[in-house]
């Protein structure tokens, strides 16, 4: 388990924002050991992750896919280079985090649980502050996808996953 302090060290303290973990908790359905240890998420993430949304959806909006709310979302995050298309968003029913692609309606398991999504974002940030250069980037993702697949196998079970593709950039891999 990462504590508090870590996560505000890998992220920087200048680039979290909070989100309502106890509101969360109470309100929804989805399983306690779903949620983060943290109330908090990274604001920027390199290529990976970013909490500025401009499009149509806000941050922590709720969106509300087939009947009757048969799947409610909380917009958690964007791909940073389609933020507003492509969306993480947080299952409250599973705990799941889901990638929706809104243009298409699309949607895709990014990872198991709401924790597990902050345990990658932590060991991503660890990877980029101590890249040095493309050298030895390909080995270092090797590693960082053996300590992602140790938190979350359903996220890299998939090779067209959202993780599988960005790992296998960092590995030199992607054809």
């Amino acid at each position: 388990m990462t504590d508090r302090g870590a996560y505000v060290r890998a992220w920087e303290p200048d680039n979290i924002i909070r989100f309502p973990r106890d509101q969360w908790m109470r309100e929804f359905a989805a399983p306690a050991a779903a949620y983060p240890d943290v109330d908090f998420l990274p604001v920027e993430m390199s290529a990976v992750y970013t909490a500025y949304l401009t499009g149509r959806f806000e941050l922590y909006d709720t969106v509300n896919l087939g009947g009757d709310g048969a799947l409610q979302l909380k917009v958690i995050g964007g791909v940073p280079s389609d933020r507003d298309n492509m969306l993480f968003c947080f299952d409250t029913a599973s705990g799941r985090v889901l990638l929706l692609g809104v243009a298409e309606g699309t949607l895709e398991l990014v990872n198991s649980t709401f924790k597990a999504l902050t345990e990658f974002l932590y060991h991503f940030a660890r990877f980029v502050d101590a890249d040095s250069g493309a050298a030895g980037r390909p080995a270092r993702a090797k590693a960082l996808r053996a300590a992602l697949h140790a938190v979350d196998p359903a996220a890299l079970a998939d090779r067209e996953s959202w993780w599988s593709i960005a790992l296998m950039q960092l590995e030199g891999t992607l054809r």
